[in-house]
């Protein structure tokens, strides 16, 4: 019985044991998760281009690279005519994949080009030899990128795609298109007051020289467009000249396309600009001057929150053009957006000018006081600045004001947009209907855009607005692509009964 005993306790602990060393016993880790699946690149995804310069080697000279914004224009380009899709440069953009290109700095000719993510993971990379000048670059490229990027089904050569084969050309095409397109480009829909540049006669002598280099025929057209002045309707039928010609030679041509929507947005063409300026962008979702030119059409027609977007877009391509950057104040300003009175010394006075119209008529002239004198191109100041300044603070001196007004735009010291700002900042409506019927007549493109800003009402219900909107053709547009914004606010503006067409 002890013996059974005995064993019964033996068996006990064991079990006993047994249990205390299977708890202690570590468990079986889990399976590793797999990895997440990776985005993957072909050549429908829309891609955007980046472009910088290597590192200088330590001791070496530490200058400013020199400008990389004209290979981005190139590798845009050519990524558009080899049929891919190049995203939009805009504000809040979504990350996408990103072609990057890293230049050497001289005596090196080896450039790496990478295919990042948009976690901004390097999905491939190479080496390439790009040679010693721009020429040389752009060939390397468009004859490494095809297969890189898996783009080869469209059997494009895309180096034939760059338009020309001869250095001294192409040296003098980018060039141009820099200061045309570059971070200083001045824009197409505010023009100087000049008759020639530097730039355009550039590209008069290179066409000459090269007349079947279709890029730079669309080009000379943008250039014409890029000037303004007593000679600016002779210079948009030189304009349409050189647009058509390039498109002869090459119907794919966004600059020249930009060019004719341009030409035609002068003439107050609106529908047909539209198109053009479309099909420009559907092509090239950067195209700096279709964009500035739809932004500017949107505005003038009443479509200002359809506007702000593309205005951005335009902006932020073109910093430093007037155009672009006066729409995009109406747009602000006329959609309520918060950044429209934002203060920014320095800038020119055409877009401050439009700053200063909505202060004086929220009866700030202090402020509109302080935008105008912090403005540049304000040489011309005393002859009407100061007259404008004086009559909003003293009604009794408006008489005198539109005088000088009037004085400085027969002398050439301020353009018809500027003579109307003044006008409605004084709210005196026959002086800005007068001036736009005129400017009607003459055949030259009238400001439409400050009939569309909140405090500008007072030109919205005047008797004569009905025959700007007839004689501009504004009703055929609203009937075709909808009524202005300001329907859903003031519904018995004239135009607004106009049913779009289904």
């Amino acid at each position: 019985m002890n013996n059974w005993r005995i064993l019964g306790l033996v068996l006990a602990a064991a079990f006993a044991a047994w249990l205390g060393l299977r708890g202690c016993t570590p468990e079986e880790a889990p399976e590793p998760a797999p990895p997440p699946v990776r985005d993957q690149f072909h050549a429908s995804r829309p891609l955007r281009v980046t472009v910088d310069r290597a590192a200088p080697a330590e001791g070496t000279d530490q200058a400013a690279d020199a400008d990389t914004s004209w290979l981005e224009r190139e590798l845009r380009y050519l990524l558009i005519r080899g049929q891919m899709r190049v995203g939009a440069i805009e504000p809040g953009a979504r990350p996408t994949f990103t072609l990057h290109v890293t230049l050497p700095r001289p005596p090196q000719t080896a450039a790496s080009v990478k295919l990042l993510a948009p976690d901004n993971v390097v999905d491939k990379e190479r080496t390439i030899e790009v040679g010693d000048n721009s020429l040389a670059t752009i060939q390397s490229l468009a004859t490494m990128l095809p297969e890189f990027l898996g783009a080869t089904r469209t059997g494009a050569d895309w180096v034939q795609l760059i338009g020309t084969a001869d250095l001294a050309a192409y040296e003098t095409f980018l060039r141009s298109a820099n200061e045309l397109f570059g971070p200083q480009g001045r824009g197409f829909t505010q023009p100087p007051a000049a008759d020639s540049s530097d730039t355009l006669n550039r590209l008069e002598t290179l066409t000459r020289r090269h007349p079947k280099f279709a890029r730079a025929w669309a080009l000379r057209s943008v250039a014409y467009l890029g000037l303004g002045g007593e000679d600016e309707a002779s210079l948009t039928k030189l304009a349409e000249s050189a647009a058509e010609r390039g498109l002869a030679l090459d119907p794919a041509l966004t600059d020249a396309q930009s060019a004719q929507g341009l030409v035609r947005l002068r003439r107050g063409e609106w529908v047909a600009a539209l198109e053009y300026f479309n099909a420009a962008i559907a092509v090239d979702a950067n195209a700096s001057a279709a964009l500035e030119g739809l932004a500017c059409l949107l505005i003038d027609v009443g479509h200002a929150r359809a506007a702000l977007p593309i205005a951005e877009r335009a902006a932020l391509l073109q910093p430093a053009s007037i155009g672009a950057n006066e729409c995009l104040v109406y747009a602000r300003l006329a959609t309520g957006d918060a950044n429209a009175a934002s203060e920014s010394q320095g800038e020119p006075i055409a877009i401050a000018q439009v700053k200063a119209l909505e202060a004086i008529l929220e009866g700030q002239v202090d402020s509109a006081q302080k935008t105008l004198r912090g403005a540049t191109n304000t040489k011309n100041a005393a002859a009407w600045i100061d007259p404008l300044l004086r009559a909003a603070g003293n009604k009794q001196r408006t008489s005198e004001a539109l005088q000088a007004i009037t004085r400085a735009a027969s002398d050439g010291l301020i353009d018809p947009s500027t003579e109307l700002v003044c006008g409605a900042a004084l709210r005196q409506s026959d002086f800005v209907f007068n001036r736009m019927l005129r400017l009607h007549k003459q055949q030259e493109a009238v400001p439409l855009r400050i009939f569309w800003l909140p405090k500008t009402a007072f030109l919205r219900q005047h008797a004569r607005f009905e025959d700007i909107v007839g004689a501009e053709g504004l009703l055929p547009f609203w009937q075709e692509h909808g009524q202005a914004d300001v329907c859903a606010t003031e519904p018995k503006v004239y135009g607004c009964a106009a049913k779009k067409r289904t």
